[in-house]
């Protein structure tokens, strides 16, 4: 449900044990995401034991060896199972060349095999995991942001994912296997964390390791794909991680190191060469160019490239956008339309690769050995095709390779977002090469030869410049791109025209909307997400405009019924814990302890009576932090387990964290943003000047926080006031508890005119709150 408090938007969360259905508005589609809190809990650090430190660290170290391990030898396979895949693709095209039948049974067959191999990466998104669609980039984006997607590092999700792009790949769908990839690493690191190998190493398994682990699967995803691990490491930080440190990034150099050699030992086998060779004789991702020699006059063709690079990118992300939200209205997220949708983009696609050469030739049946290199591109696979573009010699029939590069362009458009697993890395490399090899051509054609101008321009490092163009024209992604491009090129020589065109695409494509991933995370899912930079806006409001109240807390000696109350109508994550009979904040009890309280208390000896003495023993510190599920999964389950203790009560004073972070009210919404985005929290309490609890801010409030027209809302309070609309609630100058009061009596308050009035309005009306107005 959406309402205003203060003027500012607000959005009421789901119960933390409901699910999210389909179908729903913007503002609820926000609110369907939990989020996870990545603040170090120093209370569980207080009690690590120091004698087992160097175990935890060896078990970590291995931790992120099997993630780069298990990201290696995904790769491998799905990069098996591609070629074969598309052999047999071929396979079955050329039986029917040499059945000496009918081009258009030979069109009948091409087109069947490309839509029966999609239908099986259709039915894994659209009646298995739908989460498995797309690339899972802007999934896991959000997952390390703090946003907790449903099953987004699921087993099932990592099936659907590996298996499902093979598929789609195979079935000529313009698409690649590194952005799966990335999603599929990220998979692997959440599996890996949730491993019992021994008691000691189970305080790793918190959310601020996981996010840890779940950024080296996602770093050791790209390094697989592309076999580039300096150009993970940085792609995780510059596009995941919104809280890098050295000490992340080690973790992720050496996890992206192991998916390295693994990837790299296969790549030599595969070209022939003896098993186990390493070095500069195993081939990389796309090829070793001879000659990369360029004139510093090229520099104002490639800037004039990453320009035409970024509002390709541009327009790219602006139709996608359109065509993302028409999805939403009339195809949705799964089932038969969103099938048939599949089958018919591969119907379309498959029929016009298949046409295009034929209507080339001579119109009877071929095979992929007898076409040209031009027309080679609509058969080929997209990492072949991009080699092919790279490094080919001969000129390309410039009609054909144009016709190529705006066709791809339009149906990778098409094609990202339908009901299938697809990378967008390949798709828009792949259009930026082709536009590249044109201009190459081009000015070898025209400038050169015929102006005898001193330059000796390579189409093929055209190819490359226009690329990175797209790419980062598309998706916004600079330094790290261009760090991929030179390993999988193996070639550091040319990296200042690659960082030129990076930053110029990406400057250019800036200044029209967001880049692909950001736009489908903000714009089209309406994901609670927290973005690099707050808005400016924000500078202008304070912690109390955009703050929720009241505020569900506990005290240190709560009732067991309390609990299961608070547990049954609240989903909050933690909850604020204060001193008895007062507002003062003694620490937070985050829901994971207060779940383990109650299923634990009993057993234990923690509950006491009201005649009672409150016992000395408290729950064992190794049973509340156990990774071991939860006995009740609902709160009439808890009710009924405690149903002869409802009048016992509990200290929990041995089970808060007594060092969480707080603001005041006054903090300006732009500095907590950046402490909510840069610490990975979830919540914050809020505290007026004189140290009590007033309120608590989450992401989502951060989010949802707009500017109000500031004096329409004052001319509104001032008007008000003067007719006595606020004279039963005002507090007086002389309270001691006045913000506690003012933030109960505003949440019952029953006329709109308070829902809309923000703490900070009514304080300039009426003089100042809890003796605190006018600082």
């Amino acid at each position: 449900m959406r309402h205003r408090r203060g003027g500012v938007r607000h959005v009421q969360l789901p119960h933390w044990n409901s699910e999210v259905s389909n179908g729903v508005s913007d503002e609820e589609s926000r609110a369907a995401h939990n989020a996870l809190t990545f603040a170090r809990w120093e209370e569980h650090l207080r009690r690590q034991d120091e004698a087992k430190q160097f175990k935890r660290g060896a078990a970590r170290w291995l931790f992120l060896c099997i993630i780069g391990l298990g990201a290696g030898l995904v790769a491998v396979f799905v990069d098996v199972s591609i070629d074969k895949v598309f052999e047999i693709k071929m396979r079955i095209n050329d039986e029917v060349y040499l059945s000496v039948v009918p081009v258009w049974k030979q069109y009948l067959a091409w087109v069947g095999t490309a839509m029966a191999l999609a239908s099986v990466a259709g039915i894994l998104v659209c009646y298995v995991e739908v989460l498995a669609a797309g690339s899972g980039i802007p999934e896991i984006k959000c997952y390390l942001n703090g946003v907790d997607f449903p099953s987004v590092v699921g087993i099932h999700t990592l099936l659907a994912k590996a298996v499902g792009i093979v598929f789609s790949v195979g079935a000529g769908l313009p698409c690649g296997k590194e952005g799966p990839m990335i999603h599929s690493g990220a998979i692997i690191g959440a599996m890996v964390s949730s491993l019992r190998i021994d008691e000691t190493i189970k305080p790793l398994i918190r959310t601020q390791e996981v996010r840890d682990l779940v950024a080296a699967g996602a770093a050791s995803g790209v390094a697989a794909a592309f076999g580039a691990p300096l150009g993970s490491v940085l792609f995780a930080i510059e596009e995941g991680t919104s809280h890098m440190n050295p000490r992340i990034m080690m973790r992720l150099f050496v996890a992206s190191s192991v998916a390295t050699l693994v990837s790299r030992l296969w790549a030599g086998p595969k070209e022939g060469l003896p098993v186990g060779l390493l070095g500069w004789r195993v081939p990389v991702s796309f090829g070793r160019f001879a000659n990369m020699d360029y004139y510093i006059l090229e520099f104002a063709i490639f800037g004039l490239m990453a320009i035409g690079g970024g509002l390709l990118g541009a327009l790219f992300n602006c139709l996608n956008k359109r065509l993302s939200l028409w999805r939403q209205r009339q195809v949705g997220p799964r089932g038969h339309r969103r099938f048939l949708e599949v089958l018919f983009v591969t119907f379309v696609i498959a029929s016009f690769n298949f046409l295009v050469p034929v209507l080339a030739t001579d119109g009877g049946p071929l095979m992929i050995e007898e076409l040209p290199d031009t027309l080679a591109l609509y058969w080929d696979t997209g990492t072949k095709s991009m080699k092919s573009l790279f490094h080919g010699q001969e000129d390309y029939d410039l009609r054909y390779l144009s016709l190529f590069a705006v066709m791809n362009f339009i149906f990778a458009c098409w094609n990202y977002g339908v009901g299938v697993p697809s990378g967008l890395f390949v798709p828009s490399l792949l259009t930026g090469s082709a536009f590249g090899r044109i201009i190459g051509q081009l000015v070898n054609t025209h400038l050169i030869r015929h102006q005898n101008l001193p330059l000796q321009a390579h189409p093929g490092t055209y190819a490359l410049i226009g690329a990175c163009a797209m790419l980062a024209g598309t998706a916004r992604i600079t330094i790290s791109l261009a760090m991929i491009l030179m390993e999988t090129c193996g070639e550091a020589e040319f990296g200042l025209p690659i960082f030129l065109a990076v930053m110029v695409a990406k400057w250019t494509g800036d200044y029209f909307n967001r880049g692909i991933y950001d736009l489908h995370i903000v714009e089209i899912k309406r994901v609670p997400f927290l973005e690099p930079q707050p808005e400016r806006d924000m500078i202008r409001l304070q912690v109390r405009d955009v703050m929720a109240r009241p505020v569900v807390t506990l005290e240190l000696v709560c009732k067991i019924s309390r609990l299961v109350e608070v547990l049954a109508h609240t989903s909050h994550h933690a909850y604020p814990v204060l001193y008895p009979g007062t507002h003062r904040m003694a620490g937070m009890l985050s829901q994971i302890m207060l779940r383990r309280i109650l299923e634990l208390g009993a057993d234990q000896g923690a509950f006491y009576g009201a005649r009672d003495a409150a016992p000395e023993k408290v729950i064992a510190w190794a049973e509340m932090t156990s990774v071991h599920p939860f006995r009740c999964k609902t709160p009439l389950q808890y009710e009924k387990l405690l149903s002869g203790h409802m009048d016992e009560y509990v200290r929990l004073g041995p089970y808060i964290n007594r060092n969480s972070l707080f603001v005041l009210k006054y903090t300006s919404v732009y500095a907590c943003y950046q402490i909510f985005r840069q610490l990975g929290l979830r919540h914050l309490p809020v505290l007026g000047m004189d140290g009590r609890l007033v309120g608590i801010v989450t992401r989502k409030d951060l989010i949802l926080a707009e500017v109000e027209d500031d004096d329409s809302d004052r001319e509104e309070v001032e008007e008000e006031a003067a007719y006595g609309t606020y004279s039963a609630w005002c507090p007086r100058e002389d309270s001691l508890d006045s913000e506690e009061e003012v933030g109960s009596q505003i949440s019952t308050h029953s006329t709109q005119s308070l829902q809309l009035t923000s703490e900070r309005t009514l304080e300039d009306a009426v003089g100042g709150m809890g003796g605190a107005g006018g600082m």
